[in-house]
């Protein structure tokens, strides 16, 4: 893997380290508001959606120049939110 390549990546484990905080909250409160009832999405849905949308928007918009063309990401629409499956966080015990 190249520098170049190698700054982008960590350019977006920084960024989206940063940007994860306020982005869980705006998907709780756009979940409250609209995402509950007009997608029927469950709130681990609507924070994997907008998380995955974000990644998406660094990886093959800012980030581009860094990271290139190579990345096979797809946008899913706002539509499709109640089809993400959501990510599961468990306990390091449940994992070993």
């Amino acid at each position: 893997m190249s520098l170049r390549k190698s700054l982008g990546w960590g350019l977006f484990l920084v960024l989206r380290g940063i940007f994860l905080w306020v982005l869980i909250l705006f998907a709780t409160i756009a979940w409250l508001l609209v995402h509950s009832w007009a997608q029927r999405a469950s709130l681990g849905q609507a924070i994997c959606w907008y998380d995955e949308t974000f990644n998406l928007v660094l990886v093959k918009g800012l980030l581009r120049p860094f990271i290139g063309k190579e990345v096979a990401a797809k946008f899913l629409g706002l539509s499709n939110m109640g089809a993400v499956v959501p990510y599961r966080i468990r306990w390091l015990v449940e994992m070993v």
